[in-house]
């Protein structure tokens, strides 16, 4: 299983100390650096002893969200349970949700749908993939969680990127 770690990395910048959110690990950050596309967020200020990071202290980085998205956009097609949804639903749409979804079955908040492929002829209709604008990075459930094979090749992508 592909677990997403979340890390707060304290860096020195020239406007101050920030504490920035990653799923990089501190070898990989000490190795290469921080680039833009690892930063999930910024505490928007110091957490308390015993606080929780929430949206009220978070700011979400849109860079790693586009990163994401754009993963999600080119890996998501090639993954097995997504070609086997797209060959059993045969037409449609195929939804990208959250796993923090508490429970799919009886409904799936706005927040937790992350982005949609069109399905044609049982197959995901190339660069049809659509991010969702109303996906929360963070929401009451959580951080998000992608599921064991988004999050493989996310850590994966994540593990690629260039020195910053």
């Amino acid at each position: 299983m592909a677990d997403l770690r979340m890390s707060v990395c304290r860096v020195n910048t020239p406007e101050g100390v920030k504490d920035y959110i990653t799923y990089l690990d501190e070898p990989q950050i000490f190795a290469k650096g921080l680039a833009p596309e690892a930063i999930v967020g910024m505490l928007l200020r110091p957490l308390t002893a015993g606080e929780s990071i929430t949206s009220d202290v978070f700011a979400r980085n849109r860079v790693f969200v586009d990163f994401m998205q754009s993963m999600i956009a080119r890996r998501g097609p090639t993954l097995p349970g997504l070609i086997a949804e797209a060959q059993k639903q045969v037409v449609g749409w195929i939804y990208v949700i959250d796993r923090r979804t508490p429970n799919p079955q009886v409904g799936i908040p706005p927040e937790d749908i992350i982005g949609v492929f069109v399905v044609k002829d049982g197959e995901i209709v190339p660069d049809s993939y659509q991010p969702s604008s109303k996906h929360l990075t963070l929401s009451t459930s959580g951080f998000f969680q992608l599921g064991d094979d988004l999050n493989a090749c996310l850590l994966a992508e994540l593990a690629n990127l260039p020195r910053s």
